[in-house]
C-alpha cells in the first residue's frame, strides 16, 4: 500500500526539517513525504489549497496521514478535508498527535507497515516525553 505522511505547519523550514528527519529513517518506496509548510507564496501561515494540491497529484496514494502542528495549520487540515470528493476524505486521517514525535514515529512505521491502526497507534503513543 502507498502512503504519504503530509507536515501542515506555519514555517515550512519546520516542516522541511521534520521531512529530512523521516527520510533519513525511512527509506521506503511506499512512503512519501510532504512538507506543507507555510504560505504558497513563502510566508509564514498555512494554506489548505497545497494540502489539495497533493491529493489531486498523488492518485496512486491510498492513505494520506496528515499531521499539524498549531490553530490555523489544524484548521487549514481540517479545511482541506472539507474541499475533499468523498473518495478522498476516505483516503485522508488527521492524526491527533504532536507533529514531529508523532510524523516521526509514523514515518518508521508507515515504512515497514501497512496496517492503519499501528501506524496511527504509534503515532499517538508519542504525546509524553517520558521524563521522570
Amino acid at each position: 500500500m502507498k502512503k504519504a505522511i503530509l507536515l501542515v505547519s506555519h514555517s515550512q523550514k519546520i516542516t522541511d526539517g521534520i521531512k529530512e528527519m523521516i527520510e533519513q529513517m525511512a527509506q521506503s518506496d511506499s512512503l512519501q513525504i510532504f512538507s506543507l509548510g507555510g504560505t504558497s507564496d513563502g510566508e509564514l501561515g498555512s494554506d489548505p489549497m497545497k494540502i489539495i494540491d497533493v491529493i489531486n497529484e498523488a492518485d496512486s496514494i491510498e492513505k494520506f496521514f496528515v499531521f499539524a502542528d498549531l490553530g490555523s495549520a489544524v484548521l487549514s487540515a481540517e479545511l482541506a478535508f472539507d474541499m475533499l470528493e468523498e473518495a478522498q476524505q476516505e483516503k485522508y486521517v488527521l492524526v491527533d498527535a504532536p507533529l514531529v514525535e508523532g510524523a516521526f514515529a509514523a514515518g518508521i512505521t508507515a515504512s515497514v507497515s501497512d496496517d492503519v491502526e499501528h501506524i496511527l497507534l504509534e503515532a499517538k503513543n508519542t504525546s509524553g516525553k517520558g521524563w521522570k
